[in-house]
């Protein structure tokens, strides 16, 4: 069971909004019960010399973008998708990439930025929420639920960017009960991510 009060009164809360989260101690500002859900790729993880599919895979991703990276999530999750439906034609999986402006504002002046990113928070987006959501409906077990991940680049420490909103997303989504996840490693999202949404059908 995940301790609210610990995650209230912890060091995390003092963090300011503007400030990255230091990814190397983020396992002294999280409750122990939710690190297994945050898994990152670094440089020093990339093999040099790739010998099997996953170290291949690994290679190829990590010189690409986090779009990129998304991308991959996405063609692995019509895979399963695929695959439940031929398990049971009334299964589903929907994997929904979530607009919050950051994306477009990289291409817009400083005032076309503030005005995309006024506009964008009257029409409800939230700042840090998951980059994506998978909503899945099991047939077999007549039960529904969603998972969130936050996507991220596989890169050091230094350029792999976490925000205390999207680190808030995380907390919070997680507390009401979905399964949030962050992660850069194509493998854990295959393996877990997938894996445990595969486990209800």
């Amino acid at each position: 069971m995940i301790n609210f009060k610990r995650i209230k009164g912890s060091k995390y809360k003092n963090i300011k909004t503007a400030e990255y989260i230091d990814i190397k101690n983020i396992d002294k500002l999280l409750p122990k019960e939710l690190l297994h859900k945050i898994n990152f790729l670094f440089n020093k993880d990339i093999p040099k010399e790739p010998k099997t599919p996953n170290e291949l895979l690994i290679y190829r991703l990590s010189q690409l973008k986090e779009s990129d990276m998304q991308q991959y999530f996405y063609k692995q999750a019509v895979l399963l998708q695929y695959e439940l439906k031929q398990l049971n034609k009334f299964n589903e999986l929907e994997f929904v990439q979530n607009d919050n402006g950051d994306t477009a504002g990289g291409q817009l002046s400083q005032g076309q930025r503030i005005s995309l990113y006024k506009r964008k928070k009257a029409e409800g987006s939230r700042k840090g929420f998951p980059d994506i959501s998978l909503y899945f409906y099991s047939a077999k077990l007549n039960f529904r639920d969603t998972v969130f991940c936050e996507v991220k680049r596989i890169g050091s420490p230094s350029e792999i960017h976490l925000t205390k909103e999207q680190l808030d997303w995380f907390l919070k989504l997680n507390l009401m009960g979905f399964n949030g996840y962050i992660t850069n490693n194509p493998i854990f999202f295959r393996d877990v991510v997938l894996g445990e949404i595969k486990n209800n059908f």
